[in-house]
């Protein structure tokens, strides 16, 4: 139902609230028929698409919903402070106790409470029943465009309507530990503990005791008297162990209250001794937990969840922080939007650091233009409410070991004004611990440059801003696929820099789309029950679109299963971030790199390292074996090259064992069978402390004289003793034209002739009329009708036992062969890039001799997979698929390459950008693009590039099919 809101910013005088009261009345809301439910909760959960249409966003519910229980109060609470605790809601709750009003929120996604003390009767049941108002809300990335409710401007959030965290019922004396702080510090053994009372103040005695998490060992005690309402006792504890992502040691703190009064009270805090800052080494700044270099590698979480859209189970943030520790990485981001404590919990007790923004933070600079009474409203409002918001974020999660950064904003463009300054202090005096940024950016960064908009911060227990000293730069969109401009020597490569006196973090890298794990999907939603969850439509049809045409078009001997082919896709964008990874790795003067992104859902962000269901998208091993602490990283200038090239390899330590001292580096080459054709010994030394990356030798050519995969391996040793090794891999193609049709007519504008006679290829070029040879390329030239409409002479030819390769101007064509009857193609699909994506998988087929079959397009195809390509999808219902695509979320595979059967003869219909692989001008290289729709380390399409061999086969392969 609308309604115009009545709203106000966080805290309010309920007294002066109106009551909203069930408009069917208090008996139906209570009624044993309503929906069972368990918490965290929301209506899009259960009520997805009951307007008519779960397409989308079309499901999305606005207005009211009532989520209701009954709850029996023990007697024993007779007396006590009684209070009620949501861990959050979305957006508006409105919380009843016994029909009677007694809380009101608008902070979507952080704890409020309220005192029920009046309204619960003690011995008896009572009724709780919160009333939630949903008016909007975004389902995707953008946290930068606000939304109007009424005359109101709100801050963007997720739009789901619920009760999105845990509810606590808590019964204390009228005097009570209302919160503690175990504030970490430099010395990481020793903490500052800040203890806050509430109620009837009064003079009394404090105990601290704190026990080992896992055992309940007591390793401190201690008593102090007490007279104020807040607190400070300083604790130092010798025999603690510290806690970091690999040893995640946590201790429990209990402070037990007297009071001279007579009042008791006890407060757990679970926390761990760390210390994570900034620490300038040689002129190097560099990020340093517990004394020891770390260089972070995170990903950027959304904070979508399956089912109920917005908030995980345990089970799911356990899950979560699992598998950024199986693929290796050390931190994850809550970005542009509030995390989850129970993720946080995860990440305290499994070891994972933590970067998180409120989200929605920003503000459109008109706000404070407006001069009117409505203007002035909105700012009385927006300001106050964003703050409230980021201050509960800090309050509710400073206790976290694993969280060590606070964000303001995601990308946002404008100089902070007097209130974001102030907004960044009131968080820094609730936690002066730890890091403050103002900004992660995309913006026009310069290196040598202090620039508040994208640098400004503050650094723990230090009350000055700085304007410089924090470099944070995003290249968000990805490439498609690894290729070979990513790495082309020790000082030119991506993500390559010399910038050492600030802080360099990439905050959002090279975003490759691919698909969900749709068949772990499918199966879980089967268990759970098709007719919940906000996305199980989409899944399920997603699902079954791709299961479809694997059974119907010849490609389940290649791709057994749905799952078989989605973690082949997801391998893709892992393989990139891997190798990107170890660029950060051997740069030795990054400090941060974070993937974009982390979880995939329905309609957006598929370029997630895992889905919705947070199932790891591809193999784990793939990218964490870039992620190890110690190995060698083998650096090849070109991986795909024709048989009998050179290739020049580099060869660093990733080393954060601090190994170091005279070493000898033993390299060889292997080819396809594993016989070692080559070998060499070269003596190195090792720096170690903290140089992390670190070049060994440079400059090793290595033949590659034989087709296939060869590899070159190389093994670290000092004396007897192996420290590490390392490897990569080449693919060599022996250009093959035995057997090329020696009939060939060319229909193009020069381009295919120029390749064909480059490669001693006869050729005859056709304008019009009956082909006379056997083969016809078509390039650039568009379709003619001839004679019957069904027939024309092309047909009529390739009818009589020849064939059409249709190589370029592919959907004028497909849409002549559709009018003439001679396909069913039913148009054009564009394949999705960056965080949307798209992928190719091919079967095994003769078109592909000499080249990869039954896989999905990786590195080896970069000539053709990149999203610089012209990458597009047919929707064909008659020929077989060679190629089969898919694209973002479409529920449905497309193909990419087609052969059609004509009478005796065929027609190769192609997609694949195979004329960019051809073309003989002079190389170039686009660099780096910023931004959200830039493209990264994008390629030279020229024939220059030697990885454009393989295309080059795969039109030769089509000449003499």
């Amino acid at each position: 139902m609308a309604e115009r809101p009545f709203v106000r910013p966080p805290p309010v005088n309920i007294s002066e609230l109106p009551v909203n009261k069930p408009t069917n009345g208090w008996d139906k809301l209570f009624a044993p028929t309503n929906i069972k439910t368990q918490l965290p909760a929301t209506v899009e959960e259960y009520f997805w698409g009951a307007n008519g249409s779960k397409f989308g966003v079309n499901g999305n519910y606005l207005g009211v919903s009532w989520f209701s229980t009954k709850v029996m109060v023990p007697a024993g609470f007779k007396g006590k402070h009684i209070e009620l605790q949501f861990e959050s809601a979305r957006l508006r709750a409105e919380v009843f106790v016994n029909r009677k009003l007694v809380a009101y929120d608008i902070a979507s996604g952080t704890p409020f409470g309220a005192d029920v003390s009046n309204a619960l009767i003690p011995g008896q049941v009572n009724e709780i029943a919160v009333r939630i108002t949903d008016p909007n809300g975004n389902f995707d990335w953008r946290d930068s465009q606000t939304f109007m409710w009424g005359d109101y401007r709100i801050q963007p959030t997720h739009g789901f309507g619920g009760i999105t965290g845990k509810v606590h019922l808590c019964a204390t004396d009228q005097t009570y530990i209302s919160d503690v702080f175990v504030k970490n510090t430099p010395e990481p053994k020793q903490v500052d503990v800040e203890v806050s009372l509430t109620g009837k103040q009064a003079a009394g005695n404090y105990q601290l005791v704190i026990k080992e998490n896992k055992t309940g060992k007591v390793v401190f005690t201690n008593s102090y008297p007490a007279n104020n309402a807040v607190e400070h006792f300083k604790v130092d504890v010798p025999t603690a162990q510290l806690w970091d992502v690999d040893h995640p040691n946590l201790y429990n703190l209990t402070v037990n209250w007297t009071g001279k009064n007579g009042t008791h009270d006890a407060f757990q805090r679970r926390f761990g001794f760390r210390w994570f800052a900034v620490k300038d080494v040689n002129g190097d700044q560099q990020f340093y937990l517990n004394g020891k270099r770390i260089v972070v590698r995170t990903s950027i979480s959304w904070g979508f969840w399956p089912v109920n859209g917005i908030a995980p189970t345990d089970e799911l943030a356990r899950k979560q922080v699992l598998d950024a520790k199986r693929i290796g990485l050390n931190m994850l981001n809550f970005h542009r939007t509030i995390g989850q404590p129970n993720v946080l919990d995860a990440a305290d007790e499994l070891g994972l650091l933590y970067f998180e923004e409120p989200g929605g933070n920003q503000f459109p600079d008109n706000l404070f233009e407006a001069k009117n009474d409505i203007g002035k409203k909105q700012r009385d409002f927006y300001l106050p409410t964003r703050t409230e918001k980021f201050l509960r974020m800090v309050k509710r999660d400073r206790n976290h070991p694993s969280l060590v950064i606070y964000n303001m904003h995601n990308e946002r463009g404008a100089q902070p004004r007097t209130e974001d300054r102030d907004e960044m202090m009131a968080g820094h005096k609730l936690d002066n611990s730890r890091i403050i940024t103002y900004n992660s950016s995309n913006g026009p960064i310069k290196q040598d440059e202090p620039d508040a908009r994208f640098k400004l911060h503050l650094f723990p227990y230090d009350d000055n801003f700085y304007d410089y000293g924090w470099f944070d730069q995003h290249h968000a969109g990805g490439p498609g696929v690894y290729h070979d401009a990513l790495y082309n020597s020790p000082t030119s490569y991506a993500k390559y820099t010399d910038h050492k006196n600030e802080i360099i973090y990439y905050g959002e890298e090279g975003a490759i789309g691919t698909p969900p794990r749709l068949q772990l999907i499918h199966d879980e939603i089967m268990k759970r029950g098709k007719n919940i969850g906000w996305e199980t439509d989409t899944y399920l049809k997603w699902y079954d679109a791709y299961d479809s045409f694997l059974k119907n078009n010849g490609f389940s001997k290649a791709f057994p299963n749905v799952d078989s082919l989605t973690r082949k896709m997801g391998n893709v964008a892992y393989y990139y971030q891997g190798r990107v990874i170890e660029n950060v790795h051997i740069n030795n003067i990054i400090d941060g790199y974070a993937i974009n992104g982390w979880e995939s859902m329905k309609q957006e962000n598929h370029s997630g390292m895992v889905d919705d269901y947070r199932n790891l998208k591809g193999d784990p091993d793939l990218i964490a074996r870039y992620n190890r602490p110690l190995y060698v990283a083998v650096k090849l200038n070109h991986k795909v090259v024709p048989a009998g090239q050179d290739v020049t390899a580099d060869f660093f330590i990733v080393n954060e064992k601090d190994i170091k001292g005279d070493a000898e580096l033993d390299i060889q080459v292997k080819d396809a069978t594993g016989k070692v054709y080559a070998s060499q010994k070269e003596k190195v030394k090792v720096t170690g402390g903290s140089t992390y990356g670190e070049l060994l030798v440079k400059g090793i050519k290595v033949n590659v004289p034989h087709a296939g995969y060869t590899t070159v391996s190389a093994v670290l040793k000092q004396g007897q003793t192996t420290i590490c090794n390392g490897d990569d891999q080449i693919y060599a193609v022996q250009l093959n034209k035995q057997g090329v049709s020696q009939h060939i007519m060319v229909a193009d504008s020069g381009l295919i002739q120029r390749y064909l006679k480059s490669e001693g290829i006869a050729y005859t070029d056709y304008h019009s009329g009956t082909p006379e040879g056997n083969v016809l390329i078509i390039g650039s030239a568009d379709p003619q009708q001839t004679g019957n409409p069904l027939v024309t002479d092309i047909l009529e030819w390739v009818n009589n036992g020849n064939t059409l390769v249709v190589l370029g101007n592919t959907e004028k064509w497909a849409d002549h062969l559709a009018r003439k009857e001679a396909a069913e193609f039913k148009g054009i699909q564009v394949l999705g890039t960056s965080w949307y994506g798209g992928n190719y998988f091919v079967k095994s087929h003769p078109l592909f001799a000499g080249l990869p079959q039954a896989c999905v397009f990786n590195w080896e195809y970069q000539c053709l997979a990149a999203y610089n390509k012209n990458r597009i999808g047919m929707r064909m219902w008659s020929g077989e698929t060679i190629v089969g695509c898919v694209s973002d979320h479409k529920q449905e595979v497309y193909s990419a390459l087609s052969i059609i059967p004509h009478g005796r003869g065929r027609i190769i219909l192609n997609a694949l950008d195979l004329t960019s692989c051809i073309k003989s001008e002079k190389a170039t290289k686009r660099a780096e693009g910023d931004g959200e729709n830039a493209s990264m380390n994008t390629f030279n399409t020229t024939a220059s590039n030697p990885a454009n061999v393989v295309g080059q086969q795969l039109l030769l392969n089509m000449l003499k099919f």
